[in-house]
């Protein structure tokens, strides 16, 4: 299969936080320091719910959970010797079908 353009590298596919204020300070009209203050607010309550063990949902977005990785066994192949792995809770995030079929369709728009 033949690529019609080459890949964008990696960094320019990433949005880091200041470029995330800048675009929705544009779009909702209002100052880079309100947004600035928004987000905080957003991801403090979003830290403070799933350090609770609840899980959430932001429609047409996908849902926010945690979960329970079990202790595993390892091996560290510097000392050639299995280690136990303590248990470890993960973040979770199952996108919506909403948000599926519109990756599915912008990707299908590009190609």
């Amino acid at each position: 299969m033949m690529r019609l353009c080459k890949p964008l590298p990696l960094l320019e596919l990433l949005m880091n936080n200041s470029e995330v204020i800048k675009r929705l300070s544009e779009r909702l009209a209002l100052s880079q320091r309100e947004i600035r203050r928004l987000l905080r607010v957003i991801t403090e309550v979003f830290k403070k719910t799933l350090d609770e063990d609840l899980s959430f949902t932001i429609p047409k977005f996908g849902t926010f959970g945690t979960h329970v990785r079990q202790k595993r066994k390892a091996y560290n192949p510097h000392h050639k010797t299995f280690v136990m792995l303590p248990p470890k809770r993960g973040v979770s995030f199952h996108p919506s079908s909403v948000l599926k079929g519109h990756i599915k369709a912008q990707s299908l728009d590009n190609e």
